[in-house]
């Protein structure tokens, strides 16, 4: 372990958290992986043992051995664990949504504020090279209108991501969150939106933001798709910007390894020093906000 680096449970085991979580904090030198907690015993400690570091029998125990603590698990258990973790004086990793409702991510929200812990948000796209670039570009660029895409086989059988809590609340909640931080990033806070459609089938919204730009989303996790599709086009005098996770799959795990070595860097350094980025619960909160009047919009 490098010294001074942070020491990070895990909480869960699943598939982004093999993807992500346990490589990103096991790979230093900024953090080291403290630790595995999940709901099966046995997934943990192989998760654990692959990347160099212990399972736990339980949350307290985990809690015991690190400084902060990052959530691979579905939202509500994030919101209900968070909250502990926070009173616990850990510092938190956080994954989208961060909440399955309003009220809950206000919960959380007050917890940190209350336990005077950070709290980031794991927003890949905010974080990798490709999503950095598009953001530094789009911060000069005369936007008149977007259009934005996250379109994917998330929910199809055999796919690792086809989750319990993903089959019930589709599309909107999962992706929902990565397009409308995206999208505010690039063309401002959103003040109105609605839509139509299924967030098992198919969403389409259209966004007024604070410049009077207008943006359309489009989302989708049910379609037998041989490339999945993320993009966000920006659309102005200047002609267009675009920005497109790549879809080549060792492109993009490359693309995700990057953003998740400058995401370790940036929560350590948040944490050692006390002072959390703009990304952190707060900004769950309101993305949160936006899922929520999304939803209602669809009836």
């Amino acid at each position: 372990m490098a010294v001074g680096a942070v020491r990070v449970g895990l909480v869960g085991a699943g598939p982004w958290a093999r993807m992500l979580h346990a490589p990103m904090l096991a790979g230093g030198p900024e953090t080291t992986l403290a630790g595995v907690w999940a709901r099966r015993p046995e997934v943990a400690r192989a998760l654990a043992g692959a990347h160099g570091s212990r399972a736990f029998g339980s949350l307290e125990e985990l809690w015991d051995v690190c400084e902060a603590v990052a959530f691979a698990v579905p939202p509500d258990v994030q919101a209900e664990l968070g909250v502990a973790a926070a009173r616990a004086g850990k510092h938190l990793l956080l994954d989208k949504p961060v909440a399955l409702t309003v009220a809950a991510a206000e919960e959380l929200a007050g917890a940190v504020d209350e336990a005077g812990v950070v709290s980031q948000m794991v927003l890949t796209n905010r974080y990798s090279p490709l999503g950095r670039a598009f953001l530094a570009e789009a911060d000069g660029f005369e936007t008149v209108g977007a259009r934005c895409a996250s379109l994917s086989g998330a929910l199809l059988a055999g796919s690792p991501f086809s989750t319990p809590w993903r089959r019930r609340h589709g599309a909107l909640l999962d992706v929902g969150p990565h397009l409308f931080d995206l999208l505010e990033g690039a063309v401002g806070s959103i003040e109105e939106l609605s839509g139509r459609g299924d967030p098992l089938r198919w969403v389409s919204l259209t966004c007024r933001h604070a410049g009077g730009q207008v943006s359309e989303v489009s989302m989708s996790l049910s379609l037998p798709l041989a490339e999945t599709v993320f993009e966000c086009v920006l659309y102005g005098p200047a002609g267009a910007l675009a920005y497109q996770r790549p879809p080549d799959p060792a492109a993009a795990l490359a693309d995700l390894a990057a953003a998740g070595a400058t995401l370790r860097k940036e929560f350590a350094e948040a944490v050692t020093s006390g002072i959390a980025s703009t990304l952190d619960v707060h900004r769950g909160v309101a993305l949160q906000r936006l899922i929520d009047v999304a939803a209602r919009s669809l009836g």
